[in-house]
């Protein structure tokens, strides 16, 4: 649910502000928001889980993420838009951080050691799956029914998703009775906040503007004394503590590098298909395949060469190199709005980013002690998400400050913009590999 949404909103990115008379400030808020609340938010849905339990956390977080997508469809026209969406946008992302937790860290106590390469793989490989079929969906939904209909969609697979949960008859393997906190999530949010904001303002007041300045320094400040708060704190929100591990923080660190370049990728690259190239919402969608199918397809191909090689280097490295050149390469292409030029870069480029992520996230699980794994869990997707929220405010910012004024008031995105976000994961994308190649473990493991 939470991968159909990525890839489906996307694609109503365009529509929805063309209905509701949407700036391009807001059209990037839309995911940014999401992509913040579940950064802020997971560490929170942790915390909720030591509590309440995991199974309960994660019905919870279904329900909440359900029934907030429902509630976007009833966005009012007018000033009242832009606040309301995104409320909604923002509570879907808190329902998506009381899940996501969950999942990776069951997975990772059923398995042994020598198939959890595989199985997380699988389970990233069968998330993408909705990832790939959402473009496509979002098109034929948006073209029948509008642009609500891509919200709305969530409902019925939420409540799938309860009923599926119920009949398998999972127990809860936690003991509710955990402490829970007002201080900390409070801080973390508003500290990541206040950043976040100030780093995409760049684009609409300038890096030397004082608002800028005092925006960024302020959030830089703020998040130096939430992390001290944290780490200080008897009973710390999220174990930053095991960021101290060497091998452990790497993975993270490039985790967190490959989601910015991707979300980047994904949001411009569809907003460049139907804006600058004029397609159908329909080609949009069609011409998203290579990108999500070769996403899909690297997320598994990750599993293999970890349990084939036992090392993470070799999946880390192929990816990060193709994908760090299919990003230049489709990079390349934009300016020539060929659209037969651009699949080549696409099909590397998602490849390459698919194949990192599974295999970093089998090895940060070993990285931990056993009875770390939760808090480790919780660690790498709340990095994860926060990547992709700078990487979209970095980019967002580049795009403000290449874009017209003129555009970016009617929420359009010029041919000229979108390259300049492009080279922004290009830059994450090659910085990452030089990364990996010194710091990720030389040896192969037993």
């Amino acid at each position: 649910m939470v991968m159909l949404d990525q890839t489906v909103v996307a694609i109503a990115l365009d529509p929805v502000a063309q209905s509701l008379g949407l700036t391009t400030f807001v059209m990037h808020a839309m995911v940014l928001v999401y992509s913040l609340a579940m950064s802020a938010f997971t560490p929170v849905g942790a915390m909720v889980s030591r509590r309440f339990g995991l199974l309960h956390t994660f019905r919870f977080g279904t329900a909440v993420f359900a029934i907030a997508s429902g509630l976007c469809v009833l966005a009012p026209r007018g000033d009242g838009a832009e606040p309301y969406l995104l409320t909604m946008r923002a509570v879907q992302g808190v329902g998506a951080a009381l899940m996501l937790p969950v999942a990776t860290t069951l997975i990772a106590d059923v398995y042994e050691e020598r198939e959890r390469g595989r199985a997380l793989a699988m389970y990233a490989g069968l998330a993408q799956v909705f990832f790939v079929v959402g473009p496509v969906v979002g098109a034929v939904l948006i073209d029948y029914l509008g642009w609500f209909s891509v919200f709305l969609v969530n409902v019925p697979v939420g409540a799938l998703a309860l009923w599926a949960i119920a009949e398998s008859h999972v127990r809860d393997a936690t003991s509710p009775g955990g402490v829970l906190t007002v201080g900390q999530p409070v801080a973390v949010v508003l500290s990541l906040g206040a950043f976040v904001f100030g780093l995409y303002q760049c684009g609409v007041w300038g890096v030397t503007d004082p608002r800028t300045l005092v925006a960024l320094v302020g959030g830089a400040v703020a998040l130096a004394l939430t992390v001290r708060l944290v780490l200080r704190s008897p009973r710390p929100l999220v174990d930053l503590r095991l960021l101290r591990i060497r091998r452990y923080a790497v993975e993270v660190a490039l985790t967190f590098t490959v989601q910015a370049s991707q979300l980047i990728l994904l949001v411009h690259g569809t907003l460049f298909l139907r804006q600058a190239m004029d397609q159908s919402l329909r080609a949009t969608g069609l011409s998203l395949l290579p990108l999500v199918t070769a996403l899909a397809t690297g997320t598994f191909l990750s599993g293999y060469l970890l349990d084939r090689f036992r090392s993470v280097r070799v999946p880390a490295l192929i990816g990060l190199t193709a994908g760090a050149f299919g990003s230049l390469a489709w990079t390349l292409a934009l300016p020539s709005l060929d659209y037969r030029w651009q699949v080549p870069g696409m099909v590397l480029a998602g490849l390459g980013m698919g194949m990192p992520v599974p295999a970093l996230s089998a090895e940060m699980m070993r990285a931990v002690p056993a009875e770390k794994r939760a808090d480790a869990s919780v660690v790498r997707q709340t990095f994860r998400q926060l990547g992709g929220a700078l990487g979209l405010a970095s980019a967002g910012a580049v795009v403000l400050g290449v874009n017209d004024d003129s555009e970016d008031a009617v929420g359009v995105i010029s041919a000229g913009a979108t390259p300049a976000a492009f080279l922004i994961a290009s830059s994450l994308l090659g910085i990452a590999l030089l990364f990996a190649a010194l710091m990720l473990p030389r040896r192969t493991r037993a």
